[in-house]
């Protein structure tokens, strides 16, 4: 029998995912006819390389049939909790292999030996190496939403972390093994004698353990940190490599910075170098310059620099790349006047990035995205030029109708790698704000629609509460852009408020305390928008609707319904988002009891606002829209939001017809076997939102589980 290794080592984005496939197909094509075994190596999967739903479905698709009837077996080695989190994720698409005999988990290289030669596993030096040298502290708790019996090894390049109980994965019983690296550790503290804490790169939320040991357990970690820090060799700055093709964009951002210099003989042959290069490269500059000597140039010429740029950027748009990768790279060693200078000439080029985003060459438009990355890194980290960046370039951007979608990506995309409250995260949400200034419908519209979208998706692999959903960091996310975007109207409440008060009703009293303060003060900046709205005119008897809703959802009572009873103010909570703050933490948070008759409540105060603002709008379609939702969610099965979402419906719902009304009935009985409701009494109140609310309210009685979401 032939062993044949296969080890994910697939990266999103620097590898072809069909010549991947291709590749795999080749190199197993010469044993399909035989029986076969494959050792699949999990050790070092994670984000950064799975495969995305489509790829995941082609794989299925592409091998012939006689390739999957001749595995004999499949070792899955080292599985770790992302893992788990992606096959429940996808778990339709991997249901063939659930509880399959031919699938084996293997969790210690003596284990894989049972089946397997050790000259024949060939698993690689990284994966072999985590078990050298190993401390092991046995009984720790891992602490999160729940509680977890684990065993931590500290080896010579790594911390393992492996669960003392199983958990299934693909319907078989697995112990699953966390790795984190050295290079990846960012801090470790230590709380008290029995309490650490571990924070990753990339992970917005740090790990707590707690063990009897663990001040010997922080000083082993402190050793193998150190010890790699010692290994790397001394950090020489690294210059990127000029090409032929890159000459142009270089030496035109070279000559624009130094015509700002302070020194006139530098600005001078600044000067002398753009004409050169307008000469050599035959730059469309339409008669500006002139080559000569003695030239006396103000140190006050900004405007000529800027309009230099412009010309150039409107009639030379094939350097933009280069140019643009060259501003970004000598940014951080400038001069606050240069780095003022620099955002100034920039600007004009931001706008040919979309004729690559439309262009056939994928490699243009992976720049494209570097491009990008690079300038939200430079967002982060220029906190001196922040609100400079913020309007030159994040406004600019945000006029740009055809990027957008590209540019939320990237937001999206860094946010996540941050993790909840991580300074990424907060940075991108603020800066959202700013692109939102150049075109408030249009950011606003993708912000709130990929909300939505991504809400859609959890019932597609439904959890017990969205907290554990894989798609809950991107949802915790999208709620703090929301919150960012809901002042001065950059929501666009005129065109999204059935949507809004959607996804409020869907996220109230959910996730980490700063969360649940944000839901409530995405609310009161709804509401403020209504009020201050320019594009809607309300009734002086509707404005005072909308200010006593102000000042209601500010009441103590109101703060309960929220989840947020014990803060003194939710905006400060809202906004206390430092990377180190615990309120963003999944494990540190106290989690308040949440009754769906308190979502009644708040779903009724939102009904009041919606139906005053309606009255004068006569042909506003804002409840259709909202009932529609709600109606779509309370008739999909999905734990975590299907209880609200009938609730909601039944609160606004003006019209029921029996067969929704038989609909529910079904959803209800099939919860609990004890659920008992007297139809003809349904009946006999006859069509109306106060049916549709009895129904609910006496199935409730019977099912404790619908009294919490």
């Amino acid at each position: 029998m032939l062993y044949r290794i296969c080890i994910l080592v697939f990266k999103t984005g620097q590898i072809n995912g069909d010549l991947l496939i291709y590749h795999v197909l080749l190199t197993l094509k010469p044993y399909y006819a035989k029986p076969y075994e494959i050792v699949v190596d999990l050790t070092h999967v994670g984000p950064s390389n799975r495969f995305k739903t489509d790829f995941l479905s082609k794989w299925f698709v592409v091998f012939p049939g006689f390739a999957y009837e001749n595995v004999a077996a499949v070792y899955v080695y080292n599985c770790n909790t992302w893992v788990r989190e992606y096959t429940k994720y996808h778990e339709r698409l991997l249901t063939a292999l659930k509880g399959s005999k031919r699938l084996q988990f293997i969790d210690s290289p003596a284990k894989l030996a049972e089946h397997i030669e050790p000259d024949q596993q060939k698993l690689p030096a990284a994966t072999l190496t985590l078990e050298e040298d190993l401390k092991v502290f046995h009984n720790a708790l891992k602490l999160a939403h729940k509680d977890t019996k684990v065993s931590i090894k500290v080896g010579s390049t790594a911390v393992q972390v492996t669960s003392a109980e199983r958990t299934r994965v693909l319907g078989q019983p697995v112990f699953l093994n966390d790795v984190y690296y050295a290079s990846e550790i960012e801090e470790i503290c230590l709380v008290d004698e029995s309490q650490f804490t571990l924070t990753m790169a990339n992970q917005g939320t740090p790990l707590t353990f707690m063990h009897q040991e663990c001040d010997a357990i922080v000083q082993s970690i402190i050793h193998i940190r150190t010890r790699w820090e010692l290994s790397q060799p001394d950090s020489i700055p690294q210059h990127t490599k000029i090409r032929p093709k890159d000459v142009p964009g270089t030496l035109l951002n070279i000559a624009l910075l130094n015509l700002g210099s302070s020194d006139p003989s530098l600005r001078s042959a600044a000067y002398n170098l753009l004409c050169a290069l307008t000469c050599t490269f035959n730059l469309k500059i339409e008669g500006q310059l002139l080559e000569t000597s003695g030239l006396c140039i103000p140190a006050n010429n900004t405007l000529f620099i800027v309009s230099i740029s412009k010309t150039l950027a409107a009639n030379e748009p094939h350097l933009t790349l280069e140019f643009l990768e060259e501003c970004i790279s000598g940014f951080s060693k400038s001069s606050i006047e240069l780095k003022h200078l620099c955002l100034e000439y920039m600007t004009p080029w931001l706008l040919n990035l979309v004729r690559f985003c439309k262009h056939n060459d994928d490699a243009k438009r992976q720049r494209v995205t570097a491009i990008l990355d690079k300038l939200i890194t430079m967002t982060i980290n220029e906190k001196q030029m922040y609100p400079s960046i913020q309007a030159k370039i994040w406004g600019s951007l945000g006029q740009i109708t055809d990027l957008l979608d590209v540019v939320l990506d990237s937001f999206i995309k860094t946010s996540a790698t941050g993790g909840l409250g991580s300074i990424k995260a907060e940075v991108m949400a603020d800066t959202a704000v700013a692109l939102a200034s150049g075109n408030v419908k249009l950011v606003s519209n993708k912000v709130i629609g990929r909300m939505c979208k991504i809400i859609d998706k959890t019932c597609l692999s439904p959890t017990p509460t969205l907290e554990q959903h894989l798609m809950w960091d991107d949802i915790a996310i999208l709620a703090r852009y929301m919150l960012m975007l809901s002042f001065n109207n950059s929501l666009d409440v005129a065109a999204h408020l059935p949507y809004l008060f959607h996804v409020v009703t869907l996220l109230v009293a959910t996730g980490p305390l700063s969360l649940r303060a944000s839901t409530h003060g995405l609310v009161i900046n709804i509401i403020h928008s209504l009020c201050t709205c320019s594009q809607l005119s309300f009734s002086e008897e509707t404005k005072q609707v909308l200010r006593l809703s102000l000042t209601e959802f500010s009441l103590p009572k109101f703060y309960l319904l929220f989840g947020i009873s014990k803060v003194k103010s939710a905006a400060v909570i809202a906004f206390r988002s430092s990377y180190r703050d615990r309120s963003f933490s999944p494990g540190s948070y106290e989690r308040e009891t949440f009754a769906l008759s308190s979502l009644e409540t708040v779903t009724e105060a939102l009904l009041e606002i919606m139906e005053a603002c309606m009255r004068d709008i006569p042909t506003c379609k804002w409840l259709d829209q909202w009932t529609e939702l709600a109606q779509k969610f309370a008739f999909q099965y999905n734990p975590s939001l299907q209880p609200r979402a009938l609730v909601v419906f039944g609160c606004i719902s003006k019209r029921v017809t029996h067969g929704q009304i038989k609909q529910i009935i079904r959803i209800l009985s099939k919860a609990s076997p004890l659920l008992s409701i007297d139809r003809d009494r349904v009946i006999h109140y006859g069509r109306g939102r106060k049916t549709y609310r009895e129904t609910v309210s006496t199935s409730l009685q019977y099912r404790n589980r619908f009294r919490a979401a």
